[in-house]
């Protein structure tokens, strides 16, 4: 379990952003509010290399009395905060129910090196996040369960997404959040992507292919993705001009991990149906993207 902040609403759906991690590789995905109902869930969008997740919840799944008691969360400026600016993370502490804790930002422009992990420490597994996403550094308490929350300023707007915490028995008071500003783009795009369901007879790709390790992503500088073997001759990615050795980063905007979450994704896509796909190809000594 986690948290998510609600950001948008349409005129079926209402839209929750969260952490990738939370969301990421789960079946039955529901979301339960303050008032303790609960409602079904779908994926809209997710980056893992920026650890953020879109999720919709039908309207029509929600009572009127929960409609009434919940809100569209303000987005902040995440640039404009200050170094000793007080703040408030919210989340589901332990999955105990909703938790506020308060602190103050201890620093800015946190980042993390090429593991995932903050530069100078040691974080937990909860999250990897990508080199260049800039992290708020927060000594407000947060905890397992309130990943995906609302780090917010005292005007509560939210400035961050609370996604990690430095695990050390030698330290306390360093939890990090992705700064709102820094992923407002990709928010955008996610919140407006269509909501998929399965497919009976869902299309295919026509490759063969492997997850890239993290052995290899570390060592040779091969993107995290799904690394291309092979090529079925005629089939889709064929045509599209994918060729052996390429590396599926993003499919249909979201980040690919794993030959298994590729996989997993084709299940949601009619045959034919045309989406754009993200490889990073060698040129010289470097992976360059293209789609």
């Amino acid at each position: 379990s986690g948290t998510g902040i609600i950001v948008g609403k349409s005129d079926t759906e209402l839209l929750i952003v969260t952490n990738a991690h939370v969301v990421d590789n789960i079946d039955n995905l529901k979301c339960v509010f303050s008032d303790g109902t609960s409602a079904s869930c779908s994926v809209k969008g997710s980056k893992s290399d920026q650890d953020i997740a879109v999720a919709a919840v039908s309207l029509s799944d929600i009572s009127s009395d929960t409609a009434s008691n919940i809100a569209i969360a303000e987005l902040e400026d995440s640039s404009d905060i200050k170094v000793g600016q007080q703040v408030v993370a919210i989340g589901n502490a332990l999955g105990y129910g909703q938790s506020v804790t308060t602190g103050i930002v201890s620093a800015k422009n946190r980042t993390t090196d090429a593991s995932g992990q903050i530069e100078g420490d040691s974080t937990d597994n909860s999250s990897s996040i990508n080199k260049g996403v800039n992290l708020i550094q927060t000594d407000a308490a947060i905890n397992p369960g309130n990943s995906g929350g609302a780090l917010l300023n005292m005007d509560g707007e939210v400035v961050g997404i609370n996604s990690s915490k430095l695990a050390s028995t030698e330290v306390e008071g360093m939890g990090y959040a992705i700064a709102i500003s820094d992923v407002a783009d990709s928010l955008e795009n996610m919140m407006n992507a269509k909501a998929r369901d399965k497919v009976d007879n869902h299309g295919i790709l026509g490759i063969t292919g492997s997850t890239v390790s993290t052995e290899a992503v570390q060592i040779y500088g091969i993107p995290q993705g799904v690394f291309v073997s092979e090529v079925t001759e005629g089939g889709p990615a064929d045509d599209a001009g994918i060729t052996k050795n390429m590396v599926i980063t993003e499919f249909d905007g979201k980040t690919i991990t794993s030959i298994d979450q590729l996989v997993e994704l084709l299940q949601y896509y009619e045959p034919k149906e045309k989406i754009d796909v993200t490889v990073a190809v060698l040129d010289g000594n470097e992976y360059k993207e293209k789609t």
